[in-house]
């Protein structure tokens, strides 16, 4: 598990207010625990909290960006190396 992936899981643990992370890994289906297009959003805003150097338009987050944990990973890294380039 990368460094990335390691943040979102904390997140999902913190939204969904579960007791830990057992259970969860890169692989893990967001829709599987029950997070919602709502709720999607709100993963999104802490992962940009977690994630200092991270600044993107909501407008700009697909429904693909979500369907797992190392997906929603993948596309926070490459949203920071495009800003590092900038």
């Amino acid at each position: 598990m990368n460094e990335l992936e390691a943040i979102i899981i904390k997140a999902i643990v913190e939204l969904l207010e579960l007791p830990n992370q057992n259970g969860l890994a890169p692989e893990t289906r967001l829709q599987d625990l029950g997070i919602d297009s709502g709720l999607m959003l709100e993963l999104f805003l802490l992962v940009e909290e977690s994630v200092p150097s991270l600044d993107i338009d909501p407008a700009q987050l697909l429904p693909e960006h979500f369907t797992s944990v190392e997906s929603l990973a993948s596309f926070v890294g490459r949203s920071v190396q495009a800003q590092a380039v900038v």
